[in-house]
Protein backbone atom coordinates (compact mmCIF):
# COMPACT_ATOMS: atom_id res chain seq x y z
CA UNK A 1 0.00 0.00 0.00
CA UNK A 2 2.69 2.33 0.66
CA UNK A 3 4.27 2.19 -2.90
CA UNK A 4 0.46 2.95 -3.86
CA UNK A 5 0.57 5.96 -1.66
CA UNK A 6 4.08 7.12 -3.11
CA UNK A 7 2.93 6.87 -6.91
CA UNK A 8 0.15 8.87 -5.74
CA UNK A 9 1.72 11.14 -4.04
CA UNK A 10 3.90 11.26 -6.85
CA UNK A 11 1.76 12.15 -9.79
CA UNK A 12 -0.20 14.60 -7.62
CA UNK A 13 3.08 16.39 -7.33
CA UNK A 14 3.75 15.90 -10.86
CA UNK A 15 0.54 17.52 -12.28
CA UNK A 16 0.86 20.47 -9.76
CA UNK A 17 3.99 21.00 -10.84
CA UNK A 18 2.47 21.11 -14.26
CA UNK A 19 -0.43 23.07 -13.30
CA UNK A 20 2.13 26.13 -11.48
CA UNK A 21 4.38 25.78 -15.05
CA UNK A 22 1.00 26.46 -16.94
CA UNK A 23 -0.48 28.98 -14.67
CA UNK A 24 3.20 30.93 -15.14
CA UNK A 25 3.33 30.93 -18.62
CA UNK A 26 -0.50 32.43 -18.89
CA UNK A 27 0.68 34.88 -16.71
CA UNK A 28 3.44 35.69 -18.83
CA UNK A 29 1.87 36.16 -21.54
CA UNK A 30 -0.75 38.11 -19.88
CA UNK A 31 1.69 40.72 -18.38
CA UNK A 32 3.48 41.00 -22.20
CA UNK A 33 0.25 41.29 -23.77
CA UNK A 34 -0.47 44.45 -20.76
CA UNK A 35 2.82 45.95 -21.17
CA UNK A 36 2.55 45.76 -25.24
CA UNK A 37 -0.81 47.58 -24.76
CA UNK A 38 0.58 50.10 -21.90
CA UNK A 39 3.59 50.95 -24.41
CA UNK A 40 0.74 51.52 -27.74
CA UNK A 41 -0.97 53.40 -24.87
CA UNK A 42 2.07 55.31 -23.94
CA UNK A 43 3.18 56.25 -27.00
CA UNK A 44 -0.46 57.62 -28.05
CA UNK A 45 -0.06 60.01 -24.84
CA UNK A 46 3.56 61.22 -26.05
CA UNK A 47 2.32 62.03 -29.52
CA UNK A 48 -0.86 63.95 -27.89
CA UNK A 49 1.58 65.41 -24.67
CA UNK A 50 4.06 66.87 -27.63
CA UNK A 51 0.55 68.06 -29.82
CA UNK A 52 -0.53 70.03 -26.97
CA UNK A 53 3.08 71.13 -25.99
CA UNK A 54 3.46 72.56 -29.81
CA UNK A 55 -0.38 74.17 -29.06
CA UNK A 56 0.64 75.86 -26.45
CA UNK A 57 4.15 77.28 -27.62
CA UNK A 58 2.12 78.74 -30.69
CA UNK A 59 -0.44 80.00 -27.89
CA UNK A 60 2.33 81.77 -26.03
CA UNK A 61 3.17 83.20 -29.25
CA UNK A 62 -0.07 84.63 -30.28
CA UNK A 63 -0.13 85.76 -26.76
CA UNK A 64 3.39 87.94 -27.16
CA UNK A 65 2.33 89.49 -30.30
CA UNK A 66 -1.27 90.17 -28.99
CA UNK A 67 0.49 91.75 -25.57
CA UNK A 68 3.03 93.83 -28.02
CA UNK A 69 0.22 94.95 -30.09
CA UNK A 70 -2.13 96.21 -26.74
CA UNK A 71 1.24 97.69 -25.60
CA UNK A 72 1.18 99.74 -29.17
CA UNK A 73 -2.11 100.76 -28.65
CA UNK A 74 -1.55 101.92 -25.44
CA UNK A 75 0.80 104.11 -26.10
CA UNK A 76 -0.50 105.62 -28.98
CA UNK A 77 -3.79 106.29 -27.10
CA UNK A 78 -1.47 107.89 -24.50
CA UNK A 79 0.07 110.30 -27.29
CA UNK A 80 -3.56 110.57 -28.83
CA UNK A 81 -4.59 111.79 -24.95
CA UNK A 82 -1.94 114.24 -24.72
CA UNK A 83 -2.81 115.20 -28.66
CA UNK A 84 -6.32 115.69 -27.85
CA UNK A 85 -4.84 117.93 -24.36
CA UNK A 86 -2.70 119.93 -26.33
CA UNK A 87 -5.58 121.09 -28.80
CA UNK A 88 -7.73 121.28 -25.56
CA UNK A 89 -5.50 123.64 -24.18
CA UNK A 90 -4.82 125.66 -27.53
CA UNK A 91 -8.54 126.19 -28.24
CA UNK A 92 -8.68 127.36 -24.56
CA UNK A 93 -5.69 129.55 -25.13
CA UNK A 94 -7.47 130.85 -28.82
CA UNK A 95 -10.92 131.43 -26.90
CA UNK A 96 -9.26 133.44 -24.47
CA UNK A 97 -8.01 135.50 -27.00
CA UNK A 98 -10.95 136.22 -28.81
Amino acid sequence: MSTLLIVVIVVVAVLLIALALIWMRRSRAQREQRRERLSEQAGGHRTESERHAEVADEQRARADELAQQAAEAEQRAAREREMARHHGRKADDLEEEL
